[in-house]
């Protein structure tokens, strides 16, 4: 018998199945939240039909000038966001660090804790503005 996890377990991201079985692969507890906060930053508002206000915000700001307003803006819509959909974590901080921002790059780092178990994690998400649009220098 399977021990139940504590914290859930969902698909894994991206989806595998594994060949000798054909079940579709599993992650559990913090692996598990760390894939869902994986999918948060990669998606953008509207681009689930289903849960059309699912997204992270970020996407929506790609082409305003990065001013300190502006990051503050997005440091508070995430935080209240991330609270919202993914409600096994406390968020602690989050920074945006203007890595490279004359490239389009931009670093965001989620401090939070796992509220059932009091784990502090972290996860670095590396934010490329022109990543996947075919831009030709």
């Amino acid at each position: 018998m399977k021990k139940k996890s504590f914290l859930g377990t969902g698909w894994s991201f991206p989806p595998q199945f594994n060949i000798k079985t054909g079940n579709v692969s599993m992650v559990s507890d913090e692996e598990d939240i760390r894939q869902s906060l994986h999918i948060y930053f990669n998606t953008m508002i509207g681009e689930r039909i289903m849960r059309p206000k699912y997204g992270c915000v970020i996407h929506d700001k790609q082409f305003e000038k990065i001013s300190n307003n502006i990051i503050q803006s997005l440091i508070f819509e995430m935080t209240n966001t991330i609270g919202i959909i993914e409600p096994r974590i406390r968020v602690k901080n989050i920074n945006l660090n203007k890595v490279d921002l004359n490239n389009g790059y931009l670093e965001i780092k989620l401090d939070y804790t796992v509220i059932t178990t009091n784990i502090r994690d972290n996860i670095v998400f590396p934010y490329y503005i022109n990543e996947g649009t075919h831009i030709r220098k």
